[in-house]
This record gives C-alpha cells, structure tokens and sequence, in this order.
C-alpha cells in the first residue's frame, strides 16, 4: 500500500475518456477554494474584456501541489486587475485548473476557466466516442466544474468531426445544464477551430461558418493569424454582441501580427482600434523564453506596453484584505519575521494591485514573500465601486513602514481627497476610536468609523514625501472582524510516517491529521535544529500551507540519521517540532498578537519522536538536508 494517495498530493487533468468516465466526486480530492464574489459575474459590455490563456510548458509544473513547493522561480500572474477571465490550458483531454490557480484567481476577483481539448486523428476518435454518451459526459463535466469550484471551460475541438449535430448539442446543452446551476457565473468559450462543415479550418474570424457555436456559448476566442479584413468581418456578424468576440494573440508569435513577444503591443493595437476584446495566449512565454532571474523586471516591461490598452477593474466588495504578497520567494516573512527558505505557493497569493511609481521588494515583507512599495508622492492603490452605508461602521487598518508623514486619502462621488488619519474633522468622515501601535519594525495604524452619508467609494490613496512600504491593508465593515471560529483540532497521536533508504540517504515521510479546519488557512514551520526551543525564529523554515485535514510533507535527513529497522541501538531517537500557525479569515490574528508563534490560541507546537530514526552523533543539532516537495517521487514507495 503507498504511503501517499497521489491524489492527496497534487492536482492532474485527466487524460482519456476512461478518466472521465470513472471519475466520481465521491472519490475526487475535494479542493479547498474560495467561491468568486457574485459581484463580478457581471463584465461591463461598455469596454473590451480580456481574457488570457494560460499555456505554459502543458501546465501542471511546480503550481499542482496542494501544498505549494521550494521552487521559488515558478511562474506566477500577477496582472489580474487587467483582466476578466484566466485560462488553465494544457494538451490533456480534460484540463482542471489546480487549486492554486484557482485560489489565485478568485482572491483576485477573477473568473478561471478549464480546457477541454481534441485533437488531430485521435481527437476525431475521442469524439466519435463521446458522441455516443453525450448526457452522461456533460454531466460529469458539469459535475467537475462545481466539485472543484471553478468558472467555466473553454472548448477547443481541433480535429475534423463526422457528427456535427451531435457536437452542437454538447457545446449547447453543457452551457444550458452550467448556466442551470448558476445562470451568471458559469461561461462557455468556444475556439475557432472546427466549421460547421465538420471540416478543421480556422477561420481567424467570426463567421458564418462558426457562428453556430458563437450563439451557443459565451463567447469566441478567434485564431491568431488574423488580418485586418478579419477583424472588420467579426464586428460586423457579431453585431451587439462584439464583446463577446475574443482576438486571439499569441505572445510565441506564431503568424501572429507584430510577432508577439514584446512586440504584443502590435497586435494589441490593431484590436483595439476595433473595439473587440482581447485573448492574450501563453503570456508564461516571458518567463519561459527568458531569463527567469530577471522575470519581474521582464514581466513589468511587457504589461506596461500593454497598459494603454487596458483598464483596471474596480473592487466592488469588502473586506479588502492584502498583504500584497506574490506567490514565491527566496524568504517567507510572517509579522515582518525573515525565514530563510524558498517556497512557491499559489493558494498564498494575495490580492495585488497594480501601482504606477511603485516596486516590489522581496528582502522584507510582513506576510508572505514581499512587501509593496511606493514612492514619494500620492499615489492610488485600489480603484472602487464601492457603495458605503452611512449606518455602518467600517474599519481601517494598514500595516507600513516609512520615515515620512503619511496621508491616508480617499475619494467619493462628490469628494476628493478626505483623510482618514487627520486631527481634524472632514466633512465625510466621523471618527470613533484610532490606535497605533509597533508589530517588530512594522508600524500599524487603525480607525473604526463612519461615513456622514450613503455614497460610493471610488479610490484608496496615499501620500508621503519619501518611500512607503505597504505590508498589509484590512479595510471592511465591523461585524466583518473575525468572530469565534472553531479552531483546529489537533492531537498528538493524529501523525503516521514511514521512512525509507535512497541512493544512501534517509527519507522520512509524514502524515498530520487535523480537524474542524474552519480558518482561512493554516502554515506548517519545521524547527531544523534538534533540541533548540522552536518559538525563535532563526530555527524555522516554511514548510507549506493548506485548508486541509491532512498534511503530508517529506524530509531528506542528513548523514548524521540512520534507519534503525531492528530498533537495537542505543543511540539516541531523532526528535524534532512542528509549528502549525492557523490564519483567520481576515487576518486579525496576524496584527493582534505581537509574537506570533508564542499566541496558543492560533499556533500549535507538535513535538514528534521517531523510533526508527537515530542520531550518529547526539551531539549536532542540525538533521535536515532539505524539505522534498514533489511526494509523487515516492509513491512508488511502500509503507
């Protein structure tokens, strides 16, 4: 029996008919995801949308672990404000976004996509089989979209089809039975690829030869070698609804206008002077195709050639809650704490918002890999539309550092520039308690008001005269703060290993158990040294995060651990702790207690001995090579 269900370790698509066939919700891992706010199911039609397709390497690299890794080069999108809707694509028959992909994108407000794909020779065999089970494959697919919890697929059939009447009734009744569960939050793209003839010919326009599926789906997300006659063409069949029309461009160049790369901005042009929407195809090429010690720096020279075509969307709900953390880095800070190991976790990325005059800085940060930081002068961090009630009381909370007065600035239909952080009164604002304290070397600044009037909220901004790094901001109404939650329940005896012998090395492998998971997640800290008291935290490295009731993990032990099968030496038993710190929902655990790992109420400290493993010397401390990530290596490994 393996140690590791694979299916307890990492998100997979599934690959053939048979998969799909046998998949059933009652067995499939359960992510833990947040739901899209209902407030976003609605695209404003008055400018072009934006989709991007995210296809990198076939996808399901370093971002399918539940639990994140230690690679800190991963790739990541941080551009969501851009955009209305992510694809998750791969060659596979059924593409599921990760969970991570999807954590991501709803933090971000924004809506994630699956793939289904056929193609070539084999594709028009798969179809041919689908077609005699219809009801029953669009009824698992169905099923997958709300087990896993994401948005909607896009439906790529790149091979010739001999039942074309039979291919319309799945595009159309698999939007039907979505759109049954939730009429405006499920989305159908279809791509140009098959014509109504059943023959493969992309047309790179919206014709009628395609128009058949564009009627039956959401949208259209067109080929990418399209001229300017093309384009004319898609405008005019598509009539009112031109939105709906998806340009496709492929950031690889492939007979692309402008021959993509840094050169995207071409094809950009060319769509906008249309007033179609854009679908920006394998934007993962910046990192993939060049240096990826350089990916930020690339990333922000690629997207600001974008961005005269592009608008930010509006936060439209609270609670605002950011740390502004990416996905990854060389350190995890928590309270502004510096652990020293590199990680990439998606389920971790936080809402981000995109600032002109600002960078980021991974050498500090108060939770997670970095910090944001502003330069001098007033600049804007969220766009609102946001309506207030003048009966509420609101809270504001911002976490920073500077050596510069700061102005907290917001502005409303009808004012501009009102204070939040100001002695005296404004017209706008009543004030009902302020404090401020220290967390380490970060400073915290929060108010509990009300505004004068009902209004709409339309900008959070900021002024200093010099530098400002932003940590964490927490804006929302009162009864928002964290109530009582359950806390996790964990018990010492809830913990199975197994440890194994590899090319000369030792390998623990272990299972936690935990239950009444309720917080919005919770982080496992590893003390590496034997002996030492695991609250400092010079002793600690990130291990991962998750939402769920059991956490694997895997270390490569050092040449001072052996395996004692027999159980005969004497030498002394390798011990070690475990730090699991829950975050609440909305944080407030992180900015109440001053030292975040000496809080019982939300960190646990698990010591665990392991009767099998022993010390060649009991007098070093240190007993970790290195923290293993990718756990499918050993489940062909028994207990």
């Amino acid at each position: 029996m393996n140690f590791f269900d694979t299916n307890l370790v990492s998100c997979r698509p599934l690959s053939n008919l048979a998969d799909l066939l046998k998949w059933s919700s009652t067995t499939a891992q359960k992510y833990s995801v947040s739901s899209l706010n209902s407030v976003y199911y609605s695209i404003d039609d008055q400018k072009p949308k934006f989709l991007v397709c995210h296809d990198m390497k076939n996808n399901y690299l370093g971002d399918k672990f539940f639990q994140g890794s230690n690679s800190s080069t991963e790739y990541s999108f941080y551009h969501w404000n851009f955009i209305d809707t992510f694809i998750y694509f791969s060659h596979h028959f059924i593409t599921i976004p990760t969970e991570s992909w999807i954590n991501a994108a709803h933090e971000n407000n924004c809506r994630i996509l699956g793939t289904i794909i056929t193609e070539f020779e084999n594709g028009e065999k798969l179809c041919n089989q689908i077609f005699q089970n219809l009801d029953t494959i669009i009824d698992k697919l169905v099923e997958i979209t709300c087990h896993y919890g994401f948005d909607g697929w896009l439906i790529n059939i790149e091979n010739k089809i001999n039942q074309m009447e039979k291919l319309e009734y799945f595009v159309q009744n698999l939007r039907q039975k979505l759109k049954k569960c939730n009429d405006k939050l499920y989305q159908i793209i279809w791509y140009d690829s098959v014509i109504d003839s059943g023959e493969l010919k992309w047309q790179n326009e919206l014709n009628c030869s395609n128009e058949k599926f564009f009627h039956n789906s959401d949208g259209i997300f067109l080929n990418y070698t399209w001229k300017d006659h093309n384009l004319k063409n898609s405008v005019e069949m598509a009539k009112e609804r031109f939105r709906d029309v998806f340009v496709g461009i492929d950031v690889f160049g492939r007979g692309c206008y402008g021959n993509g790369g840094f050169n995207t901005s071409q094809a950009m042009q060319k769509i906008h002077n249309t007033d179609l929407s854009y679908a920006l195809f394998a934007p993962g090429w910046i990192h993939e195709c060049n240096d990826e010690t350089q990916y930020f720096e690339n990333n922000q020279k690629f997207w600001s050639l974008l961005g005269k075509f592009t608008q930010k969307r509006t936060i439209r709900h609270l609670p605002i809650l950011s740390s502004f953390s990416h996905a990854s880095g060389k350190k995890f800070f928590i309270q502004g704490q510096k652990l020293t190991n590199s990680w990439n976790n998606l389920n971790l990325q936080s809402l981000i918002p995109l600032v002109d005059n600002s960078y980021w800085d991974f050498d500090d940060g108060f939770f997670g890999a970095n910090c944001l930081v502003l330069e001098a002068g007033t600049n804007s961090l969220f766009d609102l539309d946001l309506v207030v009630n003048s009966a509420k009381v609101f809270i504001f909370e911002l976490i920073f550092k500077t050596d510069a007065e700061l102005k907290i600035l917001m502005d409303g239909e009808g004012f501009y520039d009102v204070q939040l952080n100001s002695d005296t009164d404004n017209s706008e604002l009543i004030i009902l308690k302020k404090f401020e304290k220290r967390i380490h070397s970060w400073k915290s600044m929060k108010f509990f008001f009300k505004f004068k009037n009902d209004l709409k909220l339309k900008n959070i901004k900021f002024t200093t005269d010099r530098c400002l790094k932003l940590g964490l901001i927490r804006f929302f109404q009162e009864q928002d703060e964290i109530n009582k939650t359950k806390k996790i329940k964990l018990n010492p005896f809830e913990m199975d290993y197994s440890v194994m012998k590899m090319e000369k090395n030792a390998y623990l492998l272990v299972k936690i158990y935990l239950s009444k998971v309720s917080c919005k997640f919770y982080s496992v800290f590893l003390n590496r040294k034997l002996g030492i008291n695991s609250s400092k935290n010079d002793n600690l490295c990130y291990i991962g995060s998750s939402k769920k009731e059991q956490f694997n993990f895997c270390l490569k032990l050092n040449k001072n651990i052996f395996i004692d099968h027999t159980n005969e030496s004497k030498n002394d038993v390798l011990k070690f702790s475990v730090i699991i710190h829950e975050m609440d929902k909305m944080m407030d655990n992180l900015v109440n207690n001053e030292k975040i790992f000496s809080d019982s109420n939300s960190t646990h400290d698990l010591n665990f001995d392991f009767p099998l493993l022993k010390l060649h010397d009991s007098s070093k401390l240190n007993f970790l090579d290195q923290i293993v990530y990718d756990l499918e290596f050993f489940n062909t490994f028994s207990k």
